[in-house]
């Protein structure tokens, strides 16, 4: 079985299961110890005999990875790729079970530090508000409402939780869709838009509109919500992997990823929000899709100077249709190019970049091995960096914990 039609019979079990029970609790708030700068969620098997583990990494620069000795298993606790990595702590919504967990690994083991009843929202999204209170946003059980979440990460505690007041879902669909969030100068934007319901997909009935919600943070009120003539499907769910950044110039940028909610028709575009407004800017509007053969921006990280790099899934409606990776300039609009990379296989849902030190660390699903590499904008030199050996099938996610 090849490296594609596993990662789909593995992101379809996603689909279909919860968590396990807990292996080991352990409820602490002090810091977490030192360990490795980086780390990595792996996947080992195939379907359903199928395990995921969270590597330690001292340098994505050089060296081998294995899992022999250095690889604490998750399995049991999350059997997903939707987890929020900051400062060493890893956080997972459990919806099926109801819970919220804030989590750590110590010694290769992973430590349950916290965990909580969790039924507001299915979620989708969220944004930092500070280093620790987070903003979740989601859907309801019937995908009929679109709730929010925040919480305070030291003991996950609910602060304040509810429906929001955005635009009706109009004839011909079923759901909501929830796409990026972030927190800029007391407001939230939050993109969403709308899809049939999943016991119906993969229909649609027309290519749609979609939103931003501008939310008053302070008392959580959608001041109103803006669109712009060639604004689709949004891109995500961003628990992911990021669909949207904030630049040195405090202006917000994001993709559209119209295939995910099988939107055939309409490209991938990358929109502007200018720092201090409220609207779309109407002079800006990036057909991504144009410059890559109609391929569609699976995700998208900032990595400085103006430029992004965008996870591009070839044309096409296959969930396990293979990825490239393309760098832009987005304060132009423009593409630059496609980056000398093995063909990335696998599905949509790949947190796959971490900017640190001046480098872009990208995470690799080739055909014939899994790596890091290394793109060093200031060169524009793109090298092999740490390899992993011994059995992995598939990296998912790569972080920045310190």
């Amino acid at each position: 079985m090849n490296k594609s039609i596993k990662f789909l019979a593995i992101s379809l079990a996603i689909l279909l299961l919860g968590l396990g029970s807990c292996k080991k609790k352990k409820d602490k708030t002090e810091p977490v110890p030192e360990s490795s700068k980086y780390s990595a969620m792996v996947v080992v098997g195939t379907w359903p005999n199928t395990a995921y583990y969270i590597v330690d990494i001292p340098t994505f620069d050089s060296g081998e990875i294995s899992l022999q000795g250095n690889g604490a298993e998750i399995t049991s606790e999350v059997y997903a790729q939707d987890v929020l990595q900051k400062d060493g702590y890893y956080y997972h919504a459990n919806s099926g079970a109801g819970q919220l967990g804030k989590y750590h690994v110590e010694n290769g083991v992973l430590i349950t530090d916290k965990k909580v009843p969790f039924t507001v929202l299915d979620w989708s999204s969220f944004a930092w508000i500070d280093n620790t209170t987070l903003a979740l946003f989601g859907t309801n059980g019937d995908q009929n409402e679109v709730k929010y979440a925040i919480v305070g990460t030291d003991n996950l505690q609910i602060l304040s939780s509810g429906t929001l007041d955005v635009e009706d879902i109009p004839s011909g669909f079923a759901a909501y869709a929830v796409g990026f969030a972030e927190y800029r100068n007391g407001k939230l934007f939050l993109n969403y838009g709308f899809r049939d319901s999943w016991d119906d997909y993969p229909t649609m009935a027309e290519p749609q509109n979609a939103y931003i919600a501008v939310i008053d943070y302070a008392t959580k009120t959608v001041e109103k919500s803006i669109t712009n003539t060639n604004l689709t499907t949004p891109g995500g769910p961003t628990v992911y992997a990021p669909t949207s950044f904030i630049d040195e110039n405090n202006d917000l940028y994001f993709i559209t990823d119209p295939v995910f909610h099988y939107d055939n028709t309409s490209p991938s575009r990358i929109y502007r929000i200018r720092s201090g407004q409220t609207e779309v800017d109407g002079s800006y509007d990036f057909n991504f899709s144009s410059s890559v053969n109609n391929g569609m921006g699976a995700a998208m990280w900032y990595i400085g100077n103006g430029k992004a790099i965008v996870r591009t899934r070839v044309a096409g409606t296959s969930i396990d249709a293979e990825h490239s990776f393309s760098l832009v300039n987005v304060r132009t609009g423009t593409f630059i190019k496609k980056l000398d990379l093995p063909a990335d296989v696998g599905e949509r849902m790949v947190q796959a970049v971490v900017v640190d030190n001046g480098k872009a660390y990208i995470a690799v699903n080739g055909i014939d091995k899994d790596y890091i590499a290394v793109y060093d904008p200031a060169t524009d030199a793109l090298s092999e960096g740490a390899k992993f050996t011994g059995g992995i099938d598939f990296l998912i996610r790569i972080e920045k914990k310190r």
